[in-house]
């Protein structure tokens, strides 16, 4: 066992804040029997086998650009800040990975097996004319051909990518009416402050220490407000230079509006197996909150040493895991896959129609087990994640495990709402996801359905009372607790009323398995070889001798 709840943990507060009594009480439900009229959102395969990424979400290496965010309604959010440099290598990367791929298939290193997804991979690229774009290149400017990329990636991601255009004159009024009214505690208290800097450009900053520069700078805007109008230049010079600063010019004022391009995924979320009591209503316990930053895995049955590290116990399914709490000896807490197999012949609550489906590398031969992440209370500590969401999670970040050391993770309390304006609009909302399947397990082993998987039962469940029902984009949350983030602390801050709840399409699961012909796969060379396929891309020195390409 890789996860549990830490021998030290850190507790957290369960703060106060306006919940109504429930008629319908989070995580209680009368109806449990799965709906099979759909498809399952997982992945089909027949036993465990190495695999690699097949999506087209784009990578950054600087962790200072990811924002990671779990919170109530059991999702992460992952945001990515794309700047130049990561939309001048998208495409490149996209073609690496690809000549990567075939390379390994060409010289008969490895052998696809279980899926067609680097086939669909191959003929997305194709379609998308990725190779086309990069060969004309020099033929077009730089502000073309980034624009070119975000047109590609906004094709290959629907409803993913974002380009953000806010005017920079709402920021700085908007700012300098909340500085202007702020009392001498608040400006004071390290609580007041965060919440004050923060205010410029909700949701994007995600400051939650300041460094004396930064300090500095928001007790001379503050200043200012009491003697300059929000017109003025010279606030107006204070806000935009605190903006860069406080975000490493990740979002650019340019032709009076501050403009970035952000890649947004939001993925179902398992969490610990417990509950906490919030206003008297149950709701899922996270295991630990705050800021918790990747760490190296310095203790384990397999090669330890690197953040992304790969578990030999075959139930990870030997996908990369990142952990962000040591536990206890070797047991860590981390994001990892779902953790757990649905065998198609012994999972009870599975519906018949998803029991027996056919392969399609191999027609002749039907699939055994299914990876499904349940939306709920299951893990023994980790944050676990869809097995094709943890690779593309894998993906995203950085390719260095030194680089990755530190990269901060946000984790709310068990209470709070992420409430996010995702498409730069002025209109927040509550970040949710179109994923309708949760179910307990024992001993890694999926033994009972905690509720039906129809939208409006499901969200009884999730939410309990606090939800108005309405279609796709219309629903709305009554009460919503939302948390700031003081040092390592998380904490709740205030609490919003009727706030729209932006429901993501649940993100397609793309990854190939495969078969490693020169060694085993779960041998040390199989594990190097595996770790260092899903590094590929600008940025990373590839290792030849890895991939036992030389």
């Amino acid at each position: 066992m890789n996860c549990r709840r830490p021998l030290f943990g850190v507790a957290f507060a369960v703060a106060i804040g306006l919940v109504r009594s429930s008629a319908f009480a989070a995580l209680e439900a009368s109806d449990t029997t799965w709906d099979g009229s759909q498809p399952p959102q997982g992945i089909y395969f027949y036993w465990y086998e190495p695999s690699f990424y097949t999506g087209f979400a784009p990578r950054t290496q600087d962790p200072q650009r990811v924002h990671v965010r779990l919170s109530r309604g059991n999702q992460v959010r992952v945001t990515v800040v794309l700047g130049d440099a990561e939309l001048d290598a998208y495409l490149d990367d996209l073609l690496a990975r690809r000549q990567v791929y075939q390379e390994l298939i060409d010289a008969k290193v490895i052998e696809l097996t279980t899926n067609k997804e680097y086939e669909r991979f191959v003929e997305k690229l194709d379609s998308a004319g990725v190779a086309d774009v990069v060969k004309n290149r020099g033929g077009v400017g730089p502000d073309s051909y980034r624009q070119k990329s975000v047109d590609i990636m906004r094709a290959l991601n629907p409803q993913r990518i974002f380009r953000i255009k806010i005017p920079v004159d709402v920021l700085v009024q908007r700012w300098h009416a909340q500085l202007a009214a702020l009392n001498a505690a608040a400006a004071a208290s390290t609580a007041g402050q965060m919440d004050a800097a923060n205010a410029l450009l909700p949701g994007r900053m995600n400051l939650y220490h300041l460094p004396p520069e930064l300090a500095s700078a928001l007790s001379r805007a503050v200043e200012l407000t009491h003697s300059e109008k929000a017109d003025s230049p010279a606030f107006r010079e204070q806000a935009i230079a605190f903006l860069d600063r406080a975000t490493a010019g990740r979002y650019r004022p340019r032709d009076g509006f501050v403009e970035a391009v952000e890649f947004t995924a939001i993925y179902p979320a398992g969490t610990i197996d417990s509950t906490t009591t919030y206003k008297g209503e149950k709701l899922p316990e996270f295991g630990v909150t705050g800021i918790w930053p990747l760490i190296p895995r310095t203790e384990g049955r397999g090669i330890t040493g690197m953040v992304d590290y790969l578990s030999p116990n075959p139930g990870y399914g030997f996908i990369t895991m990142l952990p962000y709490e040591h536990a206890s000896g070797i047991v860590y807490n981390a994001f990892h896959n779902a953790g757990v197999r649905c065998g198609l012949g012994e999972t009870p609550f599975l519906p018949s129609a998803w029991r027996k489906v056919m392969g399609v590398r191999d027609t002749r031969k039907a699939y055994q087990n299914l990876w499904i992440v349940s939306r709920g209370p299951t893990s023994h500590g980790c944050t676990r994640l869809g097995s094709g969401h943890m690779s593309e999670f894998r993906q995203i970040v950085p390719s260095e495990s030194k680089v990755l050391e530190g990269m901060a993770t946000f984790r709310n309390p068990p209470q709070c709402y992420d409430v996010f304006d995702i498409q730069g609009d002025d209109n927040p909302k509550v970040m949710g996801v179109q994923y309708y399947l949760a179910y307990k397990n024992r001993d890694h082993t999926p033994i009972k359905s905690y509720v039906t998987n129809h939208r409006e039962p499901f969200y009884r469940w999730l939410y309990g009372d606090n939800i108005n029902l309405a279609a796709v984009g219309q629903a709305t949350l009554k009460q919503v607790p939302v948390c700031r983030f003081v040092g390592k602390k998380a904490e709740e801050a205030q609490t919003l009323s009727d706030m729209p709840l932006y429901e993501a399409p649940d993100a397609y699961e793309s990854i190939q398995f495969y078969r490693i012909k020169p060694v085993a796969f779960d041998s040390p060379a199989g594990y190097e070889l595996n770790r260092e396929l899903r590094k590929v891309g600008a940025g990373h020195r590839l290792d030849r001798a890895k991939l036992l390409l030389k």
